[in-house]
């Protein structure tokens, strides 16, 4: 279901501040003022001799708590708060809901993805999307994460892909290819990935960020590389996982179980940005 978008303009001020300011602020402001103002003004002379308070400071010193009270019973003691979304969903449409994962028909000029140790590795069908038959806009970069066993069928699909004149346009990084590494300043990474850490998800957390980085030094911003999981073992996906989720402006994809040729994308959905140093 996808967000409301009148919803969307007065909750999230990204979208839109100004009428998020307009509508969430001034007028919700003037409503709740003219509320406040009729209740007082109604029924405060008629509580104040009701109950014999002194002056209208003690009448609301005494009135305000009371009615919280009420409020947060009303929300946390009874399924008032459940009725009342069921009816602004009904009416609005699901302000917060949407799809997390989707068939992926886009096409991206940056593909990261893992080489399976097979001729038949998911990397070929991601890259062969992203190819989209040559026409713009295709593949131009991919980084093929390798272990030692499957280093030899990237050297092949490159062939494979040399052969079908995709490596005059797609530039492929594999193997010895090196990397900046982000934690350790002037050292370096390869994505040719040590046999001892295989099975490590921080080690392919590192990796991934790193391969971001390069992303970046190709001329593409993140939003316009997205990240395949699913050529790895369980721990790589992880990796993958966790270094995508870390920025909400990176994709990630998978090749679905159920149909091979469809790819899958995994929404991130939230809206957290990185803290600018």
């Amino acid at each position: 279901m996808k967000r409301n978008s009148l919803v969307e303009l007065i909750t999230d001020p990204t979208k839109n501040f100004l009428a998020s300011f307009a509508i969430g602020t001034l007028v919700f402001t003037i409503v709740s003022d003219g509320v406040s103002s009729l209740f007082w003004e109604t029924f405060g002379d008629w509580l104040q001799a009701q109950f014999g308070f002194a002056d209208k400071a003690a009448l609301r010193l005494t009135i305000v708590p009371i009615l919280i009270s009420v409020l947060l019973i009303f929300i946390y003691a009874t399924p008032f708060a459940r009725w009342l979304r069921n009816r602004v969903v009904k009416f609005f449409g699901d302000p917060v809901t949407e799809p997390t994962v989707e068939p992926l028909t886009a096409t991206f000029p940056g593909l990261i993805a893992f080489m399976s140790p097979k001729t038949d590795s998911p990397a070929e069908i991601a890259i062969s999307h992203h190819w989209n038959g040559g026409q713009l806009p295709h593949l131009e970069h991919c980084w093929l994460i390798c272990t030692e066993k499957s280093l030899p069928f990237a050297q092949k699909l490159e062939q494979e892909m040399s052969d079908r004149g995709l490596t005059q346009k797609v530039k492929f990084y594999y193997g010895n290819y090196e990397l900046d590494d982000l934690e350790h300043p002037g050292q370096k990474v390869s994505l040719l990935i040590p046999e001892a850490l295989v099975n490590d998800p921080i080690y392919i957390q590192k990796l991934v960020n790193s391969i971001y980085a390069d992303v970046q030094k190709q001329g593409l911003n993140e939003e316009q590389a997205i990240a395949d999981f699913t050529g790895g073992n369980k721990p790589m996906t992880v990796g993958a996982i966790l270094a995508a989720c870390s920025h909400p402006s990176r994709r990630l994809q998978y090749i679905s179980q159920i149909d091979p040729c469809h790819l899958m994308e995994v929404k991130i959905s939230y809206k957290l940005q990185p803290i600018k140093k």
